[in-house]
């Protein structure tokens, strides 16, 4: 190796050196060369040239309840927030939790390809939307529901959402779940700023209050791309900004940086939540970083705080 590539990957390997959270066990990687360059050229085209895809559900929010503990049971999604609150009835607890022993497993299989997953989903939450509008859900409660679940943000989202709002860089926020409740979520956790966009599924209340539908069409796991919000005024904010910080705990999120306009570097970022060997292998193979039930946005933080 000449003396100017021996230069080159000891300032690269330095890269990852500098930030604490590249020491952690819980991080994985398959080829940590490849990720210094990724994050040396984020870091070198700056904050102008950024922006941020993420997942919503244990990418942003922790996997475990009480701050994320280990050793505490799991934390609510979108869906769980309505499951364990006392303003829902039984019965949508019995549907919810019988098509989620169903399909679950299908979402975390290895073995299946997201082509083999894609209908299994779209019946997951389809199922799951027609169940909800039988309770009579009130808007007035989902605040309630949001304050007296489990779903908390992962340790540092809050800082990570305060950073990227000062530095001005756009956070599409991608998600399968409840738009309603993500919002009122982020209100109650961190600051709803106006550099967040949030594409998720709205419910939809009459006058007075009670909930009858939906807007717009079904947002599954595996239709959460860009291409969405091309025709919205918020796709101009994007315009030039190719490098793309992308986190998700599902290998369906890989697609959401789908219609990003001519990309540059796009660093995906996994949380692998349900662990095991055949899955981490397979997150090895599509994120560039994985991290193994970590409850922190430490990595994120890192290469945002090193932008200018």
């Amino acid at each position: 190796m000449s003396t100017h590539l021996q230069s080159i990957k000891m300032k690269l390997q330095g890269i990852l050196e500098s930030m604490k959270s590249f020491h952690k066990s819980t991080i994985k990687m398959k080829n940590p060369g490849k990720v210094a360059e990724m994050v040396s050229q984020i870091i070198a085209d700056g904050k102008s040239k950024l922006q941020v895809v993420t997942d919503f559900d244990r990418t942003l929010t922790c996997t475990r309840g009480d701050a994320c503990p280990a050793a505490s049971p799991l934390a609510s999604t979108c869906f769980e927030i309505l499951d364990q609150s006392e303003l829902m009835p039984q019965i949508y607890r019995d549907e919810t939790t019988r098509l989620r022993d169903k399909y679950y497993p299908i979402e975390i299989d290895p073995n299946l390809t997201i082509e083999q997953k894609l209908p299994m989903a779209v019946e997951w939450y389809t199922q799951a939307h027609e169940v909800m509008l039988k309770t009579g859900l009130r808007q007035k409660d989902l605040v309630a529901m949001v304050r007296d679940s489990s779903a908390k943000l992962r340790e540092g989202t809050d800082q990570l959402l305060e950073r990227l709002h000062q530095m001005d860089v756009p956070v599409l926020i991608f998600s399968a779940g409840l738009g309603d409740l993500i919002h009122a979520l982020l209100d109650q956790h961190a600051d709803n700023h106006d550099n967040i966009k949030v594409v998720s599924n709205y419910m939809r209340f009459d006058d007075e209050g009670k909930m009858v539908g939906f807007h717009d069409e079904l947002i599954h796991m595996y239709n959460k791309n860009e291409n969405s919000v091309h025709s919205s005024a918020y796709f101009e904010r994007l315009r030039g900004r190719n490098n793309v910080l992308l986190m998700g705990d599902n290998v369906g999120d890989l697609r959401m940086a789908d219609g990003v306009e001519n990309p540059n570097v796009t660093l995906r970022i996994g949380f692998l939540n349900d662990y095991s060997e055949e899955r981490l292998a397979k997150f090895l193979d599509m994120f560039d970083i994985v991290l193994v039930d970590d409850q922190t946005m430490d990595v994120g933080n890192d290469i945002v705080t090193q932008l200018a």
